[in-house]
């Protein structure tokens, strides 16, 4: 049984939780806008520092079902200070990082094992330190609202940071914070586990995370490789795997991590049949609120993390941005993201049902991402995305204020940190997803249109359309348009021109394609919305009714 902080302290409580949730979520997007810097400061290419921004979900998304399970057995506070040091160590070896495998290993990883410890205690967390009802209700909407406000004024904080200072100093200063939460820790009750505690299952987190990687990390070599059949020939120590033109090493990848996660649904199942203790038990997602809700998680925060990621791009290349002015660019979505979900958490959950606000945050965002593909064709400059930015900030942040608490109340608290884990695990899913397929999606076009619009342009001989598609094809990235003339400087002027051109129009349907795509997201979102319980609104509650999990 859990006993709630006093209410002098509450507020205290609720300001740690929530800065240690933005720490952890600003960390997903504050360098989308910094790309073009780390790029040049670590010598590598776009797709190594995309590869570098995707990992730091994907390892979060791998473990936290077993960081969650970790803190059923040696308690969620004890599990909150682990995960808290491994990431203060992540973020001091990032600040410091001379070369991009540092980077990847404080960042990506190190930082990653962390947050995947932090984020199922902290929601437990919330459970002891908040009476169930209203505070704790306005507690999650907090929790969750934060998230989509650092994943919004994320870009910003590093633009600024890039722009003025220096990224490192981005991630001093999560140290900087860090710190202040290890000052806090004494006022915050810890959240004991109710009954027996359970032992590890060391055969299901293998079979989890091996399948989750898998999957993701398929999706990831998108980028380089191409989605269904490889661009290039696959190299592995030395020696060509896959040669251009067989299957892909998405598919490959992506199949082998399905299998992977149905052997772990098996295993779980037997393990209950037996009364064997198991990492997940899968009978949660026999309860809507949560089924339904972790694919609303997923698609919410795949179309945030994909909009905010192809822009960042879009700006920076297309149009040469610095990191500033990428972050500015993005203002429109922070700001909606922040009046939304303070909006909503305030006044909607009161008069609607949670499910109704979320369908409608789903049709913003469908309308923005919309909006956002139109724009791109004609684009001159950040601020004609205002009101694409707008509409997916308003959505995202309507939904982000409903979805968790509607969630979390559905289960008992003792589930509270084995469903924070189902929860925080398809919002990193969906973070990973979205910039991975952001980035597969754009290069794949590009490469697509670029070879077309090569393969129509009177200003090359058959000879050289050929040389010309063959190295886009097998060297596909996006570059800037200064980039790309220093290196065809060679060329003929009316040769030059055209393949400028050719590069700058490829870039703005790739992005047109990206946010078409992201819109069938929304889509899906919405689709997956209807299937959550017809919960009245908080106001027409009249006790907190958490059934059977």
């Amino acid at each position: 049984m859990t006993t709630a902080t006093a209410p002098k302290t509450t507020g205290r409580v609720l300001v740690v939780i929530l800065l240690a949730q933005f720490i952890i979520v600003v960390d997903s997007t504050f360098m989308n806008v910094s790309i073009s810097t780390l790029v040049a400061d670590f010598d590598t290419t776009v797709t190594g520092i995309q590869n570098a921004i995707t990992l730091y979900t994907l390892v979060m998304a791998a473990f936290m079902i077993a960081g969650a399970k970790v803190g059923d057995i040696i308690g969620r506070k004890r599990a909150f200070v682990i995960g808290l040091s491994v990431y203060s160590v992540g973020t001091t070896i990032t600040a410091l990082s001379p070369s991009l495998g540092f980077f990847i290993l404080g960042w990506s990883i190190l930082e990653g094992l962390g947050a995947a410890m932090m984020l199922p205690a902290m929601m437990s967390l919330i459970v002891s330190n908040f009476a169930a009802g209203p505070a704790r209700a306005q507690a999650y909407a907090g929790f969750a609202a934060i998230a989509g406000i650092a994943a919004g004024i994320g870009p910003i904080i590093g633009g600024l940071f890039t722009t003025y200072l220096s990224w490192r100093l981005a991630f001093a200063s999560e140290l900087l914070v860090a710190l202040y939460i290890f000052t806090q820790l004494k006022i915050i009750a810890d959240a004991p586990f109710v009954g027996r505690k359970p032992r590890f299952d060391v055969t299901g987190f293998l079979l989890s995370a091996a399948g989750l990687i898998l999957v993701v990390l398929g999706i990831v070599m998108a980028s380089a490789y191409g989605l269904f059949t490889a661009r290039t020939d696959v190299v592995v120590a030395g020696q060509v795997v896959l040669t251009a033109g067989q299957v892909s090493p998405t598919v490959i990848l992506v199949v082998i991590g399905l299998l992977f996660l149905i052997a772990f649904v098996l295993v779980e199942r037997r393990r209950d049949r037996h009364h064997h203790d198991t990492l997940l038990d899968l009978r949660l997602f026999g309860i809507r609120a949560v089924s339904a809700g972790s694919s609303v998680q997923l698609l919410q925060y795949l179309v945030l993390t994909g909009a905010i990621f192809a822009l960042s791009l879009y700006v920076q290349m297309e149009l040469n941005y610095s990191a500033i002015q990428s972050g500015l660019t993005l203002l429109p979505l922070s700001l909606a993201v922040l009046l939304s979900a303070a909006v909503s958490a305030r006044m909607f959950s009161k008069r609607f049902a949670p499910r109704s606000v979320i369908l409608t945050g789903f049709v913003i965002i469908v309308l923005g991402a919309l909006a956002m593909g139109l724009l791109a064709r004609d684009a001159t400059s950040g601020a004609d995305f205002i009101v694409g930015l707008a509409l997916i900030g308003f959505g995202a942040g309507t939904i982000a204020s409903q979805n968790q608490n509607l969630i979390m109340s559905s289960v008992k608290p003792k589930r509270s940190n084995e469903t924070s884990g189902v929860i925080n695990t398809s919002q990193n899913i969906g973070a990973s997803l979205g910039t991975s397929l952001a980035g597969a999606l754009i290069l794949s076009v590009f490469v697509f249109t670029a070879t077309s619009l090569i393969d129509d342009s009177p200003e090359f001989t058959s000879t050289e359309q050929s040389q010309l598609q063959a190295a886009v094809t097998e060297k596909a990235q996006i570059v800037s348009d200064a980039q790309l003339s220093t290196a065809v400087a060679e060329f003929p002027a009316e040769q030059q021109a055209a393949i400028v051109d050719i590069n700058a129009q490829a870039r703005q349907t790739s992005l047109t394609v990206v946010y078409a795509g992201l819109a069938l997201a929304g889509l899906l979102g919405f689709g997956a919305a209807l299937r959550l319980p017809r919960t009245p609104p908080l106001s027409r509650r009249p006790s907190p009714q958490i059934p059977d999990a």
